[in-house]
């Protein structure tokens, strides 16, 4: 398990999968907090080298500016749940930032919910890593996180490379996606994005991969942060 999980939608999906099967996805299925459960995860196979040259950027979840935060909030500024970066983390190749969902186990409450992932995936196409720089090696009252600031200040230079990439990484029980089919689950999710993003879906290239392994499909999608973002 030493490939790069982020060089397309599908090895992310299957990388993630397997991940969550080896740790035993099955066991704690009924458990209701399993996005927790799953950061956990993926944190602990990167750091233990099984996603290639990807590493932690940052103890914890990060504060990013964006052009179009959630309805309704009044900075301009997100966390985002995983922020890895590729070989050296004060230099490195690549940054990925990630969102990490689980999406629950009532259909009723599906469709709200895959709408909720377009709108964060909106505001991750619309990431500005200069001005996340700025929050991160100074932030503003409403980002401040004390006892931060000297690990911010180490991974601010890690913002300056040119590569950025977007992800986001979704869960849904199987059963579900075998009622409703895994298309409903992509349309709505890239329809909300469209919409809140006002891109055309001939325009943004991406991509939703899905997994069916240990009784939850996995969503997954990565894609290259536009150049004018923000």
């Amino acid at each position: 398990m030493t490939t790069d999980p982020f060089e397309n939608s599908e090895t992310l999906s299957a990388w993630t999968s397997d991940v969550l099967v080896q740790r035993g996805i099955q066991e704690v299925a009924k458990w209701r907090m399993l996005e927790y459960w799953m950061q956990v995860e993926l944190y602990r196979a990167v750091e233990a080298g099984h996603a290639g040259g990807w590493r932690y950027l940052g103890e914890y979840e990060q504060p990013y500016y964006t052009k179009i935060p959630r309805s309704g909030r009044k900075y301009n500024t997100k966390w985002v749940d995983m922020v890895l970066a590729e070989l050296n983390l004060d230099s490195p190749g690549r940054v990925v930032w990630i969102e990490l969902k689980d999406v629950g186990r009532s259909e009723h409450t599906l469709e709200p919910n895959l709408k909720g992932l377009g709108r964060d995936l909106a505001a991750l196409y619309t990431l500005n890593p200069i001005k996340t720089k700025e929050i991160w090696m100074n932030p503003p009252p409403h980002a401040v996180d004390k006892g931060r600031q000297e690990e911010w200040n180490f991974c601010a230079s890690a913002l300056d490379v040119d590569d950025h990439l977007i992800a986001q990484i979704v869960i849904v029980p199987q059963v579900m996606v075998n009622e409703v089919g895994g298309q409903f689950v992509s349309h709505n999710w890239l329809d909300s994005f469209e919409k809140r993003a006002t891109v055309e879906s001939t325009k943004h290239g991406i991509h939703i991969a899905q997994t069916d392994r240990g009784g939850f499909s996995t969503f997954a999608l990565v894609a290259p942060l536009p150049k004018d973002s923000g």
